[in-house]
């Protein structure tokens, strides 16, 4: 019987986000029925190639984002987006037919407009780099609108399941992405910063115009920062400020939204000035989120190398000291992020 995971709801915050195609017959093998506290379906054994090379086949897109290819079930599943704020790891609905998946329930993604029920698939082997994953979870997601808008065929999108594994190291200006064992992982460079990953997406400190801040950091999202609707509210973000409208879409619709700038923001003991910044309006979907602060997207989060160390709740951000300025003039806010929020 197909189980319904709902504890929480699995947010899709995916913005550049195929149309359903049949789902072909399960394997004799058995999804897991035992979920975590998100309500996701648990992951079998997660093992690392000694041998392999922890770098990964990437490829950087014109959005901005990076993509990477794994294997699943023996088959090569196309490029997918490698995205911090995705609290699960996510399949295109045109890719389900080809890969052998098998349906294990539902569970309730909310993305930057609203809620909606997706369906749960599991994997029963997948591999990147060298990483290799028995039982990976993944939830369908309709991407089919991303390909006009950034040129590539987008198959899926690696996220919280595969990054709370292992040790990333990211530069997305090389572009590059090498995933190591935690367990045998030292740091070259830089030093170690607490990591808040209390709702599957990683989440730092700072401080923007005077104020002390959460971030997340989402590389999903193009531009630079977005500020979620209650810290807008609650600093009166708009006042005295020359801004314009926008939307910021994603799964589930779009939010009404201001775009501006702002003098200062802080991250990683890097200061950046006259930062382009988008300014949520309404209180629904991922910008709604009051513990979090405002989203960071790949016009900052390129100037850094990161590497996150989710097992150990910690992160390095390792600033390129290309340019102390504000990044260009931003596109429309667009989020290719699933994350989960209580």
């Amino acid at each position: 019987m197909k189980q319904s995971h709902s504890a929480r709801a699995v947010l899709l915050s995916i913005g550049f986000i195929m149309s359903p195609l049949g789902v072909r017959a399960a394997e004799p093998h058995t999804p897991p029925k035992q979920t975590d506290a998100d309500g996701v379906p648990v992951q079998g054994r997660i093992t690392f190639d000694k041998d392999a090379s922890p770098a990964l086949e990437v490829k950087r897109i014109k959005s901005g984002h990076i993509l990477v290819r794994p294997t699943i079930n023996g088959h090569d599943s196309g490029w997918f987006i490698f995205d911090t704020g995705a609290g699960i790891c996510c399949i295109s609905t045109p890719q389900v037919a080809g890969l052998d998946l098998q349906e294990n329930g539902s569970i309730q993604a909310t993305g930057v407009g609203g809620s909606k029920a997706a369906k749960l698939y599991n994997a029963a082997d997948v591999h990147l780099g060298a990483m290799h994953f028995k039982d990976h979870p993944l939830m369908e997601v309709d991407l089919a609108f991303l390909e006009p808008l950034v040129g590539e065929k987008i198959c899926g999108i690696i996220g919280y399941g595969v990054i709370s594994k292992c040790v990333a190291e990211i530069d997305l200006a090389a572009p590059s992405i090498s995933l190591f064992d935690p367990a045998t992982y030292t740091l070259s460079k830089g030093a170690w910063t607490a990591l808040d990953i209390t709702d599957r997406v990683p989440a730092v400190p700072g401080s923007f115009e005077g104020h002390k801040g959460t971030f997340r950091l989402d590389l999903g999202a193009t531009g630079s920062v977005t500020f979620h609707q209650p810290s807008v509210v609650k600093y009166d973000m708009l006042k005295d400020r020359a801004v314009a409208d926008c939307k910021m879409g994603g799964v589930g619709g779009f939010v009404a939204g201001k775009r501006g700038t702002i003098s200062s923001l802080e991250l990683g003991g890097t200061t950046f000035e006259n930062v382009n910044a988008d300014f949520a309006l309404e209180a629904k979907g991922t910008f709604a989120d009051a513990d979090k602060d405002a989203n960071i997207g790949t016009d900052i989060l390129k100037r850094f190398v990161i590497i996150t160390d989710y097992p150990n709740r910690r992160i390095g951000l390792i600033s390129k000291q290309e340019t102390p300025s504000a990044p260009t003039a931003q596109p429309a806010t667009t989020s290719a992020n699933p994350s989960t929020q209580r």
